[in-house]
């Protein structure tokens, strides 16, 4: 396994809820030109294991040298100093969203607003050389991504022969070092 047994397992729990507002007896008067309006909130969180196997516990190499005449093997230990606390990196994704379509959808699109974090992030740290190792896997650090999509699509000619579309789409997004 990549990380130890105490932090083998993670737990990343997601749940996303949508309302489709345009099927609503309320919003009945506008079905002659509002063909959808649906609003979506979701929050999730996901795990990432992106290391090598073992980075927790302490590995030895073979080394071997012909003193005398003879074949001596001896183990030393490798540039790595084991982590016995990893554990799954974390996303934690969050979206508020709005889909709208008017006209029979000839005008349709998308807003949403949305603001990512990653946590716990699973770095290559150098370590005191005077320890003997070069390096340590740690969780550490915290990125941020958040911003703004919006979509527009349009049919600008629709006939039973020919079809004419265009979309257009913007995104505004910050990326940020929260924590290293």
């Amino acid at each position: 396994s990549k990380f130890p047994i105490a932090n083998r397992w993670g737990y990343f729990p997601a749940a996303a809820l949508a309302w489709r507002l345009s099927d609503e007896p309320f919003m009945a008067s506008a079905k002659s030109w509002l063909d959808n309006l649906k609003v979506r909130l979701s929050y999730g969180e996901s795990g990432a294991d992106n290391i090598s196997s073992s980075l927790w516990k302490d590995v030895w190499t073979p080394s071997t040298a012909t003193v005398n005449g003879v074949v001596v093997t001896t183990y030393i230990p490798g540039s790595l100093l084991p982590n016995p606390d990893l554990k799954w990196e974390t996303t934690i994704s969050r979206n508020l969203g709005i889909d709208f379509g008017f006209w029979n959808n000839r005008l349709s699109g998308t807003v949403e607003i949305y603001y990512n974090t990653n946590k716990d992030l699973l770095l290559r740290v150098p370590v005191d050389v005077t320890t003997g190792y070069q390096y340590q896997y740690q969780n550490m650090g915290k990125t941020s991504n958040k911003g703004i999509e919006l979509s527009l699509n349009a049919g600008i000619i629709k006939s039973k022969d020919f079809n004419l579309k265009a979309g257009i789409n913007y995104n505004y997004n910050i990326n940020k070092i929260e924590q290293l």
